[in-house]
């Protein structure tokens, strides 16, 4: 496709707005259609967006002339019905997190879109976030040495679903991250879910995440905490990293701050190095754990909605054929993982071993990372 594809958003109300606005304020205005149940609030986006078609149901928008993607922003339980109706009718998808509520739901909505030639892509936003992006290239680079383990905190007071509980709606986001960074898939989760608010629903959640590498994550989510915390938290070997996505002067906060074996030659080496343990050492009682403390660098980090960021890579992907950074595959990924969570939850923080023999083929020959592409 050379010309700009033209999408319509399906759902107005708590996220569809944010994609409605950076669709009609990117160039060559993407924006083409708004589908609701509800009247008020397709009037309401007609008269903002007076050249949009606006649509009663998803069945009116697939019979309409001129819609290249839908892009899907209603509650959780009906992105797999939705994706799956928009796919069949030969529609390029976009859909908010989670792609669906179970495994099983995303392999075939993955296999749907590749059989049929067509972009299938999952609103895990941070990963288009720059700040985040810096911290991966930080990874990548070797900066921090050996990533030991990585910690995610979401919280804030509300807001409080009636639909999911609060791994469902909050972890989704960590889960992508962590997976994003580190780069590999966890083998087992361990999950406690505190029901405060209302019995059949947990408001509150402790994960945690172990890796074939030795590696560890945690993700602390909760709907009743005093403070709006958006943080990640990564540990290597030779310097730590805060991803603070609150404080946006102090996106990105880099810490050279260490731990090191001395020995008695006086050379010194990181304290917890995968590839080389401490207490793999010869006669380690000669050796002294020293803390290094050195300074803390707040790097420039070049500014932009992850939002806009996301929706202008959901474009570019149709338009040119490639594998989306967040496609369907990584869909099916953090949604493996939240359902291994949920067991977790549910088993009062029983063991939950992950198997993932059976992913789905991929839509095509690799991801685009978009941030690394235009050299943010």
């Amino acid at each position: 496709m050379t010309t700009m594809p033209t999408v319509a958003v399906v759902g107005s109300g708590y996220w569809g707005p944010n994609l409605i606005r950076n669709l009609a304020e990117l160039s060559g205005r993407p924006l083409a259609g708004v589908c609701d149940l509800l009247p008020d609030r397709v009037h309401a986006m007609r008269q903002r967006y007076p050249w949009i078609q606006t649509f009663p149901s998803m069945d009116a928008l697939l019979a309409a002339v001129g819609i290249d993607a839908v892009a899907i922003a209603t509650p959780a339980e009906t992105h797999y019905a939705l994706a799956q109706q928009a796919l069949l009718a030969g529609k390029h998808v976009l859909v908010e997190k989670p792609l669906a509520t179970a495994p099983d739901q995303c392999s075939e909505l993955v296999e749907l879109a590749r059989i049929r030639g067509l972009t299938l892509m999952v609103g895990h936003t941070f990963l288009y976030n720059p700040g985040l992006r810096y911290v991966r290239n930080l990874i990548a680079g070797g900066e921090l040495g050996d990533v030991l383990y990585v910690t995610s905190r979401r919280l804030n007071l509300g807001q409080v679903r009636q639909d999911v509980n609060v791994v469902w709606n909050l972890a989704p986001h960590d889960i992508a991250i962590i997976l994003h960074l580190l780069g590999q898939r966890p083998t087992r989760v361990i999950a406690q879910g505190l029901h405060l608010l209302r019995s059949a629903i947990a408001d509150v959640a402790f994960m945690h995440f172990e890796f074939e590498s030795g590696q560890a994550a945690q993700v602390h989510v909760s709907w009743l905490d005093p403070r709006k915390v958006r943080e990640v938290v990564v540990v290597g070997t030779r310097k730590m990293v805060v991803f603070d996505d609150v404080d946006l002067d102090k996106q990105v906060q880099v810490y050279d701050k260490g731990v090191e074996w001395v020995g008695p030659d006086g050379n010194g080496r990181p304290a917890g190095q995968l590839s080389e343990r401490w207490d793999q050492f010869e006669g380690y009682g000669e050796y002294q754990l020293l803390m290094r403390s050195g300074d803390l660098v707040v790097p420039r980090v070049k500014q932009a909605e992850p939002l806009r960021e996301e929706v202008a890579h959901f474009l570019d992907c149709i338009r040119h054929g490639s594998q989306p950074l967040s496609d369907g595959v990584n869909g099916w990924e953090v949604v493996k993982v939240l359902a291994a969570a949920s067991d977790s939850v549910a088993g009062g923080g029983e063991a939950i071993a992950l198997d993932w023999s059976d992913e789905p083929a991929p839509q095509s020959a690799g991801r685009v990372d978009p941030l690394a592409a235009s050299g943010r």
